[in-house]
């Protein structure tokens, strides 16, 4: 499918999508298509039986709405548990925790996942539905009462990852911070030589080299106890946020892993980074959290060593991509992370000596 065209692809995907819900119950259905990268997402508003039944054209009130997944089709193996183990995490979300997160729907075989392939198409898909978040994103409308909410949504969410006790054989990635400077990164001469396009120099290699050393020093004593670490969204972006009759949820758990919780926090701090209200969003968060949840001792330096990781950690997922349009953004994020990353180690540097 990679080397068909666009609009072929779309199609063939399409009929993979329409051969998907045959193995869910939710009656007559439309597909409109959402995004198409890696994985392929449509939005599902299905009918009920009844109403078709009837000879009646659908009322709008009737409708459910549901997001579709197409997962990439290089998810085989054993990476199909680690998408299982996504979905099983969202349904105890959803049961547990009374949070607004997107609910898995079962197959006819009361499955959470399920696997479409097509005559055309020489690899199977596999597939998995989960119900319509209702509300809308403010990424670009948010006040401290937003980022409020924002902090006690995450602060839930890591209650229960504090509580959260898997189940058979779950598999989510385990974060550590040589993932983001080891090897295969852009600290490593044959990433930055084969993958990075001359866009690496020498500043860029000394300040991700001061990064390394400073993450060594502050992370290598760091407990991985349930107060400290479990299971995060890990893309805690804004545009993730969802607000909804003055409740905060989130989509796109596609990330998720086991890592520390102020990982989880820098996500969402690091996007207001040079905002005019910075100050202001970022105490309105931790407000809201704090009401919540407590943050460890000196979680203010270690928080900002976890924002420069973060910035190197996407760094590293833009050079990583094939998409044409993602390595297009490179050069302007590469300009913006060591202009923050440099900032980073003088404000460190300035906390040490006072």
């Amino acid at each position: 499918m990679e080397n068909s065209s666009y609009n072929s692809q779309i199609r063939q995907l399409r009929i993979l999508a329409e051969a998907a819900l045959t193995q869910y119950d939710i009656g007559s259905a439309r597909l409109t298509l959402l995004s198409h990268h890696a994985d392929t997402l449509f939005r599902v508003t299905a009918y009920p039986r009844s109403t078709w039944l009837a000879g009646e054209p659908p009322e709008k009130n009737a409708e459910t709405r549901f997001v579709l997944r197409l997962c990439d089709s290089a998810v085989q193996g054993r990476e199909r548990e680690v998408v299982k183990s996504e979905l099983q995490w969202l349904t105890a979300l959803h049961r547990d925790a009374n949070i607004l997160v997107p609910e898995p729907v079962l197959t006819r075989n009361r499955e959470l996942q399920t696997s479409v392939q097509i005559e055309d198409v020489e690899q199977e898909r596999l597939c998995l539905l989960l119900r319509w978040v209702p509300g809308r994103t403010m990424a670009l409308k948010l006040s401290p009462i937003s980022l409020e909410r924002m902090g006690i949504f995450m602060a839930q969410l890591h209650n229960h990852a504090h509580h959260f006790m898997p189940f058979g054989d779950f598999v989510r990635p385990h974060w550590d911070w040589t993932s983001v400077l080891g090897t295969g990164t852009v600290l490593d001469p044959d990433f930055a030589s084969d993958q990075c396009d001359g866009l690496i120099g020498g500043r860029a290699y000394r300040l991700f080299s001061e990064i390394a050393e400073r993450a060594h020093e502050q992370l290598i004593n760091l407990p991985k106890t349930s107060d400290y670490y479990g299971l995060i969204h890990a893309n805690l972006l804004p545009a993730n946020y969802i607000f909804y009759q003055g409740e905060v949820g989130a989509i796109d758990f596609r990330h998720c892993s086991w890592n520390y919780y102020l990982y989880d926090i820098a996500v969402t701090l690091g996007a207001f980074i040079g905002h005019p209200e910075e100050a202001t969003l970022r105490k309105a968060f931790f407000r809201g959290y704090e009401s919540i949840h407590l943050l460890p001792n000196h979680a203010e330096q270690l928080l900002s060593l976890f924002m420069a990781l973060r910035i190197i950690d996407h760094l590293n997922v833009l050079f990583r991509s094939k998409d044409a349009a993602t390595h297009a953004l490179i050069p302007d994020y590469l300009t913006f992370a060591l202009g923050g990353l440099q900032q980073f180690l003088a404000s460190s540097d300035s906390a040490t000596r006072s």
